[in-house]
């Protein structure tokens, strides 16, 4: 089996390292925030069991002096490890898209400084092509961690839910 990574193919026949060098240092903080990303959904896998979740809330919530402040604290920090992915669904495609500014400005800029280049729409479309690989992969980064955001957020709902019950019948009886 050949070496996935180095020698996949795109549709135009641009392996994946070529398309890596043609996005520039911008790949680096796009990879940067698939691992982000990947690293918050396997915190939240877990994080957010929703057996595991109302055990712990409610034990902080027993610890506490104010148990519906806590079980707010509580809420508030399972929605904000949520918003991370929204974050990167949002920052990401905006590398990408700088990305393709600066290989645009670059594009356009050897062209007007080689008279010899502007002859040759060639040029400028290899430019153009190079430049719009960082929006693709700024693209490849946002639309799973905004899915996985979407399913996150349902399943951060669901816990607190089932906490606020489970605190209802503790606390009442209590």
């Amino acid at each position: 089996m050949p070496n996935m990574i180095g020698n996949m193919k795109f549709q135009n026949d641009i392996t994946f390292q070529q398309a890596w060098n043609y996005g520039g240092p911008l790949m680096w903080a796009l990879a940067f925030f698939s691992v982000l990303a990947l690293t918050v959904v396997i915190y939240l896998w877990f994080a957010q069991r929703r057996a595991a979740f109302v055990k712990y809330g409610i034990e902080r919530m027993k610890r506490s002096k104010d148990p519906a402040a806590e079980g707010a604290r509580i809420a508030e920090r399972a929605y904000a490890a949520v918003d991370w992915l929204s974050d990167i669904a949002t920052i990401a495609p905006l590398v990408g898209l700088l990305g393709t500014v600066l290989g645009m400005f670059q594009a356009f800029g050897g062209i007007a400084t080689d008279v010899t280049a502007g002859a040759k729409p060639v040029v400028l479309a290899e430019g153009v092509s190079k430049a719009i690989v960082t929006t693709i992969f700024g693209l490849a980064v946002a639309i799973p961690s905004l899915f996985m955001h979407a399913i996150f957020r349902r399943r951060a709902q669901k816990a607190v839910a089932a906490l606020e019950e489970r605190a209802d019948d503790f606390f009442v009886q209590a």
